[in-house]
């Protein structure tokens, strides 16, 4: 996608000084490029103004800020930078995106969101279109308003598909994404327990979630799902989606060998829960008209995507690298996968605080220790606050000698290189902001 910077003008009440043609959009000054719009705004904890200098320096076109930056931006415009300023920058940087999609004639434009399978599903269901067309998609784990709008500038005049990822974590936000992306197809992979700290029941995350919807999309979602009824009542356009497979085979870390259409093959997944995400990726391009064979082959060859139950050899090491993000179902979902692979070292559970859960904090962790009670696991280590609770609920049922609980990631790290040893499998499980891939050094030194 091009912008003329001049649009910004015709499209927004925006105040722009100089013109260039931009083809990227960055919000870190430390990954610009020539044709690249370094958006500086304030965030939460930095003012992106302060990086302008490190953006240009580094390639950067131009410059979007806010009106309020003018007079400290005086010296910039002197020196001839091309810059923009907004009463809001990311809202007007949206409503260009937004005109310039709609020029790109016959784009079909698919949405995702959920609370958790959301990467996963996307991944699936551009590795099926993919097989026939050119499917521009979410890059990485960008699924916020601000990664969308670095994501959608990749798409082009001829783009045919498109699938992009929609995370929120506070009300309102979904307005904002669906009016930019227009879906002519939207996915709702799941609604659970996810930032409720911010929307503060499943019923407000249930309602936020299915705004994809608002503008006569064509959606799926899991029929069994217990919001599916509840949705489909104020959308008539969602169709239900069903397990696709007549038969699954356990492969353990090679994943699942599964008959679809009286036709079997392997899907390199670990986690049971992610073949539902297969099942919504069949239903969406079943849909658009993709072949069996197109389906087929796209499974198949799904690459794992870090921290999303990639499986990592690490030193001797097997570890289920599933630490982006964490809620408990997805949790659950994790330990038991662990519990019924077979392996022949010992089993390590690494779990890390599950965040963002607010008044459901402690139920979902003392939730979490009734699971581990029950898995077939060698030792469990537990790092955070939140998770406090997941250790005394274990102390309460008797696993004292088998759980390591400490709120020090050092202590963490000295206890997990103590505790295993070559040939073992670890499971790392826990939210983005605790980062248990830091764990990497320390496994790295196992004996």
């Amino acid at each position: 996608m091009k912008i003329d910077l001049k649009e910004f003008t015709l499209i927004t009440n925006s105040l722009v000084f100089g013109n260039a043609i931009i083809d990227a959009v960055s919000f870190d000054s430390r990954s610009v490029k020539k044709g690249t719009l370094f958006v500086a705004i304030k965030g939460k904890s930095q003012n992106g103004f302060s990086f302008v200098s490190s953006a240009l320096e580094n390639g950067a076109s131009a410059i979007l800020t806010s009106l309020d930056n003018f007079s400290f931006a005086k010296p910039l415009i002197d020196r001839g930078v091309n810059i923009v300023f907004s009463h809001s920058p990311l809202e007007d940087l949206h409503k260009v995106i937004e005109v310039k999609r709609h020029e790109i004639k016959n784009l079909i434009s698919i949405g995702v969101t959920g609370s958790c399978g959301k990467t996963t599903t996307k991944e699936m269901i551009s590795s099926i279109i993919s097989q026939r067309e050119k499917c521009i998609s979410t890059i990485g784990n960008l699924n916020s308003e601000y990664g969308l709008a670095i994501s959608m500038m990749n798409l082009q005049n001829d783009s045919k598909y498109c699938v992009f990822e929609c995370g929120i974590d506070h009300v309102g936000e979904m307005d904002k994404m669906v009016k930019t992306l227009d879906p002519d197809i939207a996915v709702i992979t799941n609604i659970s327990n996810s930032h409720l700290e911010s929307f503060g029941s499943k019923d407000v995350t249930a309602r936020e979630k299915s705004k994809i919807l608002s503008l006569n999309a064509v959606g799926f979602m899991v029929e069994e799902d217990s919001y599916y009824q509840v949705i489909k009542k104020n959308y008539p356009l969602l169709n239900p989606v069903s397990f696709a497979f007549d038969s699954i085979k356990d492969l353990g870390l090679n994943g699942f060998e599964v008959t679809y259409n009286n036709r079997s093959f392997i899907i390199p997944v670990i986690t049971k829960a992610k073949l539902i995400d297969a099942s919504i990726a069949i239903a969406v391009t079943k849909y658009l008209g993709f072949s069996d064979d197109e389906i087929i082959n796209g499974l198949s060859s799904i690459n794992n995507l870090f921290g999303r139950g990639r499986v990592v050899m690490e030193s001797g090491l097997e570890i289920i690298e599933d630490c982006y993000n964490a809620n408990l179902p997805s949790s659950i979902d994790a330990i038991r996968t662990i519990s019924r692979l077979e392996t022949n070292g010992s089993k390590h559970v690494v779990l890390a605080d599950m965040r963002e859960l607010g008044k459901e904090s402690i139920s979902s962790h003392i939730e979490l220790a009734k699971e581990l009670y029950n898995a077939d696991v060698d030792d469990i280590l537990l790092y955070g606050r939140e998770v406090k609770a997941t250790y005394n609920r274990l102390v309460e049922l008797g696993l004292k000698d088998k759980v390591f609980y400490t709120p020090d990631f050092i202590s963490l790290c000295d206890e997990a290189k103590k505790r295993t040893k070559k040939g073992d499998l670890v499971l790392l499980k826990g939210s983005r902001v605790m980062a248990l891939e830091r764990l990497y050094p320390s496994l790295r030194e196992v004996c």
